[in-house]
């Protein structure tokens, strides 16, 4: 009896403490306390940062099909995820201390600006995963397709992933299309019809971008699967999806509007 119970408890703290990870999701950044203290808060997302770090080079040590160490790969990984859990740590405290003015959106432009080296040395799959999903999640359609239409670009000029020009004609046409709507529609429509299309519009733009991440995550859990046996290869993939959610937590301090 003592041992089903001692079950069931063990069960329900498990239960409770995924509960409680997968809520930070849907924490309130944005609210006027004295805590955190600035320097614990930067202190613990560099140290959260370099734990990624590390565990993000083991997972690409794993799925290599030519494992090999890189002093300066890994240096680099190490310093670019250790630089932004800082900063992500600093841009946490400026929101729950409400700070205003530069002192709250310095530090979420600077979350944002060092995100993006995390496309460097082969990540970019990861990156644009993860700032898709985001943005899908916490941002508005002019702001989302922008984003978009911005980072088509710079995949088209400056990878060989094979994306095509239209692909980054098309984002950009897209995002001037719904910035001139937003513009003009309030001058000659009807409340009701311009609620009733921005509410389409928020949905259509958030699905569009939610899945080019879901792409994004099945193009490189493809590549495991198809270079690694099955099970071990389904391992690797929900790894990956565990490395993927804390950034996706960091990035949300930044892009998350001001509530």
């Amino acid at each position: 009896m003592k041992t089903e119970n001692l079950k069931m408890d063990t069960r329900s703290a498990f239960q409770v403490r995924l509960q409680q990870l997968f809520s930070l999701s849907a924490m309130r950044l944005d609210v006027t306390e004295r805590r955190p203290a600035v320097w614990a808060a930067i202190l613990s997302g560099a140290g959260l940062g370099l734990v990624w770090g590390i565990a993000a080079r083991i997972w690409m040590r794993l799925i290599s099909t030519q494992p090999e160490f890189s002093i300066f790969g890994t240096a680099a990984i190490l310093i670019i995820s250790t630089v932004f859990g800082a900063w992500a740590g600093l841009a946490f405290a400026a929101r729950r201390r409400g700070w205003r003015g530069w002192g709250h959106y310095l530090p979420r432009s600077l979350v944002v600006a060092f995100f993006i080296p995390f496309g460097a040395f082969g990540g970019l799959p990861l990156m644009l995963t993860v700032l898709l999903a985001t943005l899908g999640i916490t941002q508005r359609a002019v702001v989302g397709l922008w984003f978009l239409a911005g980072l088509t670009m710079l995949v088209v000029a400056g990878t060989d992933l094979g994306l095509p020009t239209l692909a980054a004609f098309i984002a950009l046409v897209g995002a001037i299309a719904v910035t001139l709507w937003k513009w003009l529609a309030p001058r000659w429509s009807d409340g009701r019809t311009l609620r009733l299309v921005n509410t389409w519009l928020e949905r259509i733009v958030r699905t569009i971008l939610l899945l080019l991440a879901l792409a994004g995550f099945v193009f490189v859990a493809r590549d495991i699967l198809t270079s690694k046996p099955i099970v071990l290869g389904l391992v690797y993939v929900c790894f990956y999806f565990i490395l993927l959610y804390p950034l996706f937590l960091a990035l949300r301090i930044g892009l998350k509007p001001r509530s």
